[in-house]
């Protein structure tokens, strides 16, 4: 009884993995959008006039008529009553949508239902479990339950990330003037001219006009010498000199991956994307380089591969030929790499 039992429970598993697609990633072919996995096979068999990336199992699509969303099999899994904010509904997050109702916003739930009241004249997306919204209070952050978090009354803000939202105090004469919450109101002291978004404990941070790196109290890590600074991600952050190059520092603020590139973007699946090009006038020259520097090599079929890039995201990069991926579909071919450089699908449109 044992090993049947066991039996059943091991085919039950098989069923459940091969149920699960993974990861689905939007092509276009002849016009027509659908949806291939990190392998390149076809998982949902283009037909949409437009298509979103899936967010909480579902994407938002538009086939022919209908406005809605299909699950990871293709099917129309949702066809809300609800005006979409933008040409196609928003993607869910924390079990969350933004929707229009008349001229105010507020969030559905996954049944379609409106679990937030459309009472807000601007409404964000959710990160880490809040989202921004604004009202005739002013701005805040709000929780899936509806009920408020940071709190009104300041003037704009970014995503939560890392448990940190930078908040805009004030704006004006060129100066702005930037704060650091957590989502429970408690402030991490200090105001800056600008704020990135908390990373691996440390978050960039701009004063006297040069970008710096403090931690979570504050306290200042690396100290502000850079014109740009981005995200850290395993244990590197762009950074851009006074030379206009841009290379990656670790958290003692020595720059591991010298300064020789016209771009620099964070570190995603062990991969961060660079611009190789000289000078500000010349076309973008996508590359991607390893925590050491070195350039991952493109296979011989796909050379030039591309104009365009995103960073890796679930084991693939979005690659763009004719315009940058987001494109895709005003004249843009869109394809996707894996991260040893291979296609796995070849841009098409």
């Amino acid at each position: 009884m044992r090993a049947i039992a066991a039996a059943v429970l091991a085919l039950a598993a098989s069923a459940a993995i091969a149920s699960d697609p993974g990861p689905l990633f939007r092509i276009l072919r002849d016009g027509k959008w659908g949806y291939v996995d990190r392998s390149g096979h076809v998982a949902i068999t283009p037909r949409f006039e437009r298509a979103d990336r899936f967010s909480d199992g579902l994407a938002a699509v538009q086939d022919g008529a209908v406005q809605g969303y299909v699950d990871a099999t293709g099917k129309i899994a949702l066809v809300p009553e609800f005006a979409p904010v933008g040409v196609i509904h928003r993607p869910f997050s924390s079990g969350l949508a933004v929707v229009r109702v008349g001229q105010r916003y507020g969030y559905m739930d996954r049944t379609g239902k409106l679990a937030i009241p459309a009472r807000y004249a601007t409404a964000d997306d959710f990160s880490e479990g809040f989202a921004m919204a604004c009202d005739t209070d002013g701005c805040g952050y709000i929780q899936p339950n509806g009920r408020g978090a940071v709190g009104y009354g300041f003037m704009a803000s970014g995503p939560v990330k890392g448990g940190v939202a930078c908040i805009s105090l004030a704006m004006g004469m060129g100066r702005q003037r930037v704060a650091l919450r957590q989502p429970d109101g408690t402030a991490i002291p200090g105001e800056w001219e600008g704020c990135g978004n908390m990373s691996e404990g440390l978050i960039a941070v701009r004063l006297g006009g040069q970008w710096g790196f403090i931690d979570a109290r504050g306290r200042g890590v690396i100290q502000p010498r850079f014109e740009r600074a981005g995200d850290f991600s395993g244990g590197l952050a762009p950074v851009t000199l006074e030379t206009g190059r841009c290379g990656y520092v670790d958290r003692t603020g020595v720059l591991a991956i010298p300064a020789r590139f016209h771009a620099c973007h964070r570190f995603s699946d062990g991969l961060a994307r660079v611009d190789l090009a000289e000078d500000a006038f010349d076309g973008e020259r996508v590359a991607f380089i390893d925590r050491t520097g070195k350039m991952v090599v493109i296979g011989p079929e796909a050379s030039p591969p591309f104009d365009s890039a995103e960073d890796f995201e679930n084991g693939l990069a979005a690659v763009g030929a004719g315009g940058a991926p987001h494109l895709a579909g005003n004249g843009t071919w869109l394809g996707y790499v894996d991260t040893s450089g291979r296609y796995v699908w070849k841009p098409s449109r």
